[in-house]
């Protein structure tokens, strides 16, 4: 469990104001928001990468603050950036897995293993003697959460992970989040891209310093609330909302198109 406390932050200006909440590691949690909210924000203080706040932040019991080290916070959370080539330190994908594990201070008798392992769960596993720069946009994504993999974090933050992916790409992406947790491994996605909500659990909405919490079985049964916090409506929650009050059972894309192959 990640639990923020009084958090305030900001830059020139404060963008989250006095912020209480629990993000659970069973569930798949999206943070929306209008550009400028802060969103990145939040999860770059999740990660560690922005530490002048003001509150208290703890992960699975364990405080984040100015002198949390680096590698024990790696090891609890990192994060997907929105631009997988800047990842990409080296020719080869085992070496750029490599060189993250030895950060870390990894046994060496044990690198491979964990490399090998890694790559397999986000299916690269025959690119490992590749170079990075050669492979698709989705597969270098995929690398750089294979990187993320071999430190066997509790929590993963996407920060519009997918943004620059085709369609396909995104789709491989999703699937790839919903096995990582099944798999205990907490998910934050931070996006812009609307239709992604259907994969959520539960939906964090920044909206004039605060946050608000929903479920996708609230945000479901009341679109509006997205009007409410001044975000538009994705199409694939309009067409949801439609079906759901014709009576079918609807929670995502694949349910809108089992219903439409029924027609």
């Amino acid at each position: 469990m990640i639990k923020i406390e009084n958090l305030t932050c900001g830059y020139d200006n404060t963008i989250l104001e006095n912020i209480n909440l629990s993000i659970s590691q069973n569930k798949i949690t999206f943070i929306i928001g209008q550009n400028g909210s802060g969103k990145s924000t939040l999860g770059n203080i999740l990660t560690g990468l922005k530490k002048d706040f003001k509150g208290k932040i703890t992960i699975n019991n364990q405080e984040i603050n100015k002198k949390t080290s680096i590698i024990n916070l790696r090891k609890l959370i990192s994060m997907v950036f929105q631009n997988p080539n800047n990842q990409i330190l080296f020719t080869s994908v085992y070496d750029d897995i490599k060189f993250t594990l030895e950060n870390i201070n990894t046994n060496p008798k044990e690198i491979e293993n964990i490399i090998k392992e890694s790559l397999k769960k986000v299916n690269l596993l025959d690119k490992i003697n590749s170079n990075p720069y050669n492979l698709s946009g989705g597969e270098k994504q995929r690398l750089a959460i294979a990187s993320i993999l071999a430190l066997n974090p509790k929590y993963i933050v996407f920060d519009e992970a997918t943004s620059m992916l085709d369609i396909n790409n995104r789709q491989e992406i999703y699937e790839l989040i919903k096995v990582l947790n099944k798999n205990n491994i907490g998910i934050i996605c931070i996006t812009n891209i609307m239709d992604e909500l259907t994969i959520a659990d539960e939906i964090l909405i920044i909206d004039n310093k605060k946050i608000f919490k929903y479920t996708k079985e609230e945000l479901l049964n009341n679109i509006s609330i997205l009007t409410n916090h001044h975000l538009n409506i994705p199409l694939s929650l309009k067409i949801i909302n439609i079906l759901r009050n014709k009576g079918n059972s609807i929670n995502n894309e694949n349910d809108i198109l089992k219903v439409l192959n029924n027609l």
